[in-house]
């Protein structure tokens, strides 16, 4: 009980201050240039830019919206946390909204604005919360269908920012559109982690003397699983190992000193749990 209580305590001090950095990314740096956003804070904007409306407000009210409907597919406690991140989000942009460096470059407002708006949507999302908005439904996607948070959220985010066009200038949106691309790549970096994982499989004849030599490198263990060529129809062996990025190019050449005929495959690892890896929250 004290593990959970303890596990909820910090993820709700992340979700705090994620949004705050969220809050204080809108406020220094998208309102310097007139940007848009993605998500509900996207909306708002545009409701500010087109009626004047606070951004707090309406994003709150959106958000309530969006969390009643994703409630029924969201787990309980992505949803509470969902509830908090989305508070805190409207609470510190209104008391942030005084907040201003007096930046109008185009080029800094996108960048910095868009890296450290990502980067606190990254720990919002690390939490298992959500910022709202397409979070939600990109949470849902990936829930059921397995989709990346990150990817879904930049293109639905691209779908609201395409409405900016009838409120702001054409140049306005093509920034906008510069900063979201920032926003993914920052959030994508965060959630995957400083060092992301690589899978390798392997198919070679040699596949066991490979094995112990990864194994040597690594320090982790391997797989080899029973394969069956697709022409040939000969039996084989399929070596499968999952490693941080950085030894990638170890591997390769330890494979191709040993076998350079070998087939090798090199995928993209979301998530990984063990004993031996940092679980990376998608």
């Amino acid at each position: 009980m004290k593990a959970i209580i303890k596990d909820h305590y910090k993820n709700i001090i992340i979700c705090l201050i994620g949004t705050f950095v969220n809050a204080v990314g809108v406020n220094c740096f998208l309102l310097g240039s007139n940007l848009g956003d993605g998500g509900t804070v996207g909306i708002s904007l545009a409701l500010k830019y087109s009626l004047g409306l606070s951004p707090a407000l309406t994003s709150f009210i959106i958000n309530v919206i969006l969390i009643i409907i994703g409630w029924k597919y969201l787990s309980k406690t992505v949803a509470i946390y969902t509830v908090i991140s989305n508070s805190s989000l409207s609470l510190f942009l209104e008391l942030t909204k005084h907040m201003n460096l007096g930046i109008d470059d185009f080029v800094i407002n996108a960048l910095f604005g868009g890296a450290i708006i990502g980067a606190s949507v990254g720990f919002v999302l690390s939490t298992g919360s959500t910022v709202g908005g397409p979070a939600v439904v990109a949470r849902i996607l990936n829930k059921y269908f397995g989709f990346k948070t990150a990817k879904s959220i930049f293109i639905l985010d691209s779908l609201i920012v395409l409405s900016f066009l009838m409120v702001l200038p054409l140049k306005n949106v093509l920034f906008t559109i510069i900063m979201l691309f920032v926003t993914e790549r920052a959030t994508s970096f965060i959630i995957e982690g400083f060092n992301p994982k690589k899978a390798v499989t392997i198919i070679s004849e040699k596949n066991e003397v490979i094995a112990d030599k990864i194994n040597a490198f690594t320090g982790r263990g391997s797989t080899i699983l029973p394969s069956k060529g697709g022409y040939s129809k000969n039996a084989s062996g399929m070596l499968y190992v999952v490693v941080p990025q950085s030894q990638v190019t170890k591997i390769k050449n330890l494979v191709n000193q040993e076998d350079e005929k070998a087939f090798l495959v090199i995928h993209d690892v979301r998530d990984v749990l063990g004993s031996t890896f940092i679980s990376n929250i998608t």
